[in-house]
């Protein structure tokens, strides 16, 4: 619990002197600029704080991959690959969920480049020689920080996720940090 109290202060903390940066808008008006990516594949580190049932939680580490293809302008569908690892009072916790989504970024003008997203899908989860399957719904926030014209940072400072599983309803929080790389033009 104190780690996760940490969390929320450094982000509730830290999120302000972002709000400049979110105003500093692409001044320049360029007809034909370059054509936008086919897609992206984004990878990286992911944070959960997952949801165990009778007031327990577990503070779980692990990496996801997300392919994305762009649909429309601002719009994209993903297939989200996360494992997670980590414990709890019965022993070692392997979670591995797989998801679809859609994403929308608000608006492509910004130095950063908000977004938000749902994705439904399964977790399979492995704890003390049990193993469950649970549907799983997400919405989250990110932000993606253009490096250069081949790398972004993909950030996700809050997403919730839903779990519906044999024992019961479980709301985990996500965090995620990583890299996107687009490809292809269209």
């Amino acid at each position: 619990m104190k780690k996760f109290r940490i969390f929320v202060l450094c982000f509730v903390v830290s999120f302000p002197a972002t709000i400049p940066l979110l105003h500093a808008q692409d001044t320049q008006s360029v007809p034909s600029g370059p054509k936008p990516p086919l897609g992206d594949i984004t990878t990286g580190w992911t944070y959960l704080w997952a949801d165990q049932g009778h007031g327990e939680r577990s503070n779980l580490n692990g990496w996801f991959l997300r392919p994305s293809f762009n649909v429309l302008n601002g719009l994209s569908i993903y297939f989200d690959s996360t494992n997670y690892y980590g414990g709890n009072t019965k022993g070692s916790i392997n979670s591995h969920g797989f998801t679809m989504g859609v994403s929308h970024t608000l608006d492509k003008h910004w130095l950063l480049k908000p977004s938000v997203s749902a994705e439904v899908g399964d977790v399979r989860t492995s704890n003390a020689g049990t193993i469950s399957n649970a549907f799983v719904f997400g919405a989250a926030l990110g932000l993606t920080v253009p490096l250069n014209k081949h790398i972004s940072l993909a950030i996700t400072p809050a997403e919730y996720i839903l779990l519906n599983t044999s024992t019961g309803v479980r709301n985990d929080f996500n965090a995620k940090f990583g890299f996107l790389f687009p490809f292809g033009h269209r």
